[in-house]
């Protein structure tokens, strides 16, 4: 499925086949499905003007969730014809509760993934039956269609795609520093893991906000030592998870001597005292909003999130500068980072609701026009004219981007975006730092370090991965906190291996 020409979502019910829509939140009996082309006697919503009803549960990343019927979710409603009741869920709760929500099966009409869709209770649920399957689907779509193949076959299952992903940028990971501190102590932008130490100790120790006391950290982080933030793992030279070689053996990262060299890096910092000491168990609330307090002067960040997290660090501290860069010359002499998904997740659509094609069909039309009615896009990409965005020369320039977000983009843009909107909404007046993102996410696509392991589905690794994973992440802390040393490590790895690790392997091998 590569890119394809975009055509008028009218256009398209003009050349299908005349759908019935059923309203999927209502209990009415339901017809009987189609055949596989869709064609009912019938009329969709859209051409007898009947609203499309969906019921939707949606994570939702903002501090205040949408309240229902706002000014947002109303325009969707009118350009797109249909009837929303989204329930907006914290996406923390969200991941503990979608588990529970399919094995109960009292679910929406569209529900999304808890990121990647490989976690064992969600492989059992598609291979029970429990999702349509949609990429027989899609070239009635076009503009769902166009994505990158590669989006589709990293969230496919068995070769079968049971959702529409929500497009992200192959790599998002970007490091965000204080350039007015690094300026303030003559220090250039780091471009390796040596001048990046040196930058953190001068921020740690060397006054760079003038105060004159140190109540300044080199870097704040909340995730796992020696993986992704700031990714020293993929820096040091170590694999995306898995890597393959000419003979289709696999090697997990943290077996490598590169990945070792960059948890003795993290190590380093925590001796030091330049990374926040509860690395082990951190308050996230607290230690996310460190940059923004100007405790912390890096700080690892996803690209959509900079714009916000500038606003409100400049909010506390105006004399603040950020500087961006997305990787460091590695060991390798290149620089790395790692390739995701391309995608969010994906939105899903159960059969118990979502009952026959013809309404599965109707849904996906929903999504269709919502991604190729460009005053849609606009709308997701830019809010309301003299609310989020003001014209500046004739072009759009958002006048407070955080009530944009809180608005708009976490509680639409973000959770229903199928499709990338960067190239088809109206193109605006962007700001330094945005324009530096937007560059950013282009330039990473040729920096991604691909997992080969990314859409195989073992279900030795769905058994055992879990316990795994713990088992080397403890090790992780336990090292870089100096309760283990090498020789630690090195036995956790191998009974890492004896506890079900080399069988993982060797399952992926066969696979």
């Amino acid at each position: 499925m590569g890119k394809v020409k975009k055509y008028s979502f009218m256009l398209l019910i003009a050349l299908m086949t005349v759908l019935v829509v059923v309203a999927c939140s209502n209990n009415e009996e339901s017809s009987a499905p189609s055949e596989a082309d869709g064609s009912t006697d019938g009329e969709t919503a859209v051409d007898s003007n009947q609203p499309l009803d969906i019921k939707l549960v949606l994570n939702f990343d903002g501090v205040e969730a949408p309240s229902s019927g706002n000014d947002v979710e109303t325009k969707i409603e009118e350009l797109t014809n249909s009837n929303l009741e989204i329930t907006h869920m914290v996406s923390a709760n969200f991941c503990e509760r979608l588990p529970v929500l399919i094995a109960s099966g009292d679910l929406p009409d569209v529900i999304p993934s808890c990121g990647a869709p490989t976690q064992p209770y969600l492989i059992s649920a598609m291979q029970d039956g429990v999702f349509w399957e949609v990429g027989q689907y899609l070239e009635q779509f076009p503009t769902l269609a166009s994505m990158p193949d590669i989006v589709y076959d990293n969230v496919k299952v068995n070769d079968e795609l049971y959702g529409l992903p929500r497009y992200r940028p192959l790599s998002r990971f970007v490091t965000m520093y204080r350039k007015d501190w690094l300026d303030n102590l003559g220090i250039a932008e780091p471009t390796n893991h040596e001048e990046l130490l040196e930058a953190y100790r001068a921020v740690t120790n060397n006054d760079p906000n003038g105060s004159g006391t140190k109540d300044t950290r080199g870097l704040t982080s909340v995730s796992l030592p020696g993986d992704f933030g700031p990714d020293f793992g993929i820096g040091f030279g170590a694999p995306n998870e898995w890597e393959v070689d000419e003979n289709g053996s696999f090697t997990r990262n943290h077996e490598t001597p590169e990945f070792l060299e960059a948890l003795k890096f993290t190590k380093q910092l925590v001796e030091e005292g330049l990374v926040n000491s509860d690395l082990v168990a951190p308050d996230r609330t607290t230690r996310e909003a460190d940059f923004e307090n100007g405790i912390s002067g890096f700080w690892a960040a996803s690209t959509n999130n900079v714009v916000s997290i500038a606003s409100r660090l400049q909010a506390n501290h105006p004399e603040a500068e950020v500087g961006l860069y997305n990787a460091l010359v590695g060991e390798t002499g290149e620089k790395r980072l790692p390739s995701m998904f391309g995608s969010n997740g994906i939105l899903m659509f159960p059969k118990a609701t979502v009952k026959t094609e013809e309404d599965l069909l109707a849904i996906l039309g929903f999504f269709e026009e919502l991604a190729s009615n460009q005053e849609a896009i606009d709308l997701l990409a830019w809010g309301f004219e003299g609310v989020h965005h003001e014209l500046v020369d004739g072009k759009p320039s958002y006048i407070d981007y955080d009530q944009y977000m809180t608005d708009v983009g976490f509680g639409y843009r973000f959770p229903l975006v199928t499709a990338p909107i960067d190239d088809t909404m109206t193109q605006g007046d962007l700001s330094e730092l945005e324009q530096l993102v937007r560059q950013i996410e282009v330039e990473n696509n040729d920096l991604v370090v691909v997992d080969p392991s990314i859409n195989l589905v073992s279900e030795v690794r769905n058994n055992l991965g879990a316990d795994l994973d713990q088992l080397i992440n403890d090790a992780k802390f336990r090292f870089v906190t100096g309760a283990i040393d090498e020789d630690g490590w090195n036995a956790a790895v191998q009974q890492w291996r004896d506890r079900g690790g080399d069988d993982v392997r060797e399952d992926l091998e066969r696979l």
